[in-house]
């Protein structure tokens, strides 16, 4: 999930994969997707925590990317960029 993490509307999107039993995570920028495969996002519960390897490097991944209502295109494309990236040199 891309947006702002004061967004009450972004943060309730998180809720939905969790809520089937799926990860997700909630960035508010692409700078969040670091090139060590660690993560910076925000939980269901509102609090921010780091996660190493959240992207399986080893294997083909399936991912589903939505975002804020007023999250702009760039941000989400700039996430999505990240991700591919980290895919390409794992």
């Amino acid at each position: 999930v891309v947006g702002g993490w004061d967004s009450s509307n972004t943060a309730h999107l998180l809720e939905i994969p969790h809520e089937s039993g799926l990860t997700g995570y909630h960035v508010n920028v692409a700078k969040c997707i670091q090139p060590d495969n660690t993560i910076e996002h925000r939980k269901v519960d509102g609090s921010i925590e780091t996660a190493a390897g959240f992207l399986p490097l080893d294997r083909a991944a399936r991912i589903g990317v939505t975002s804020g209502a007023s999250t702009p295109d760039s941000v989400v494309q700039e996430c999505l960029e990240r991700i591919v990236m980290l895919k390409k040199l794992g």
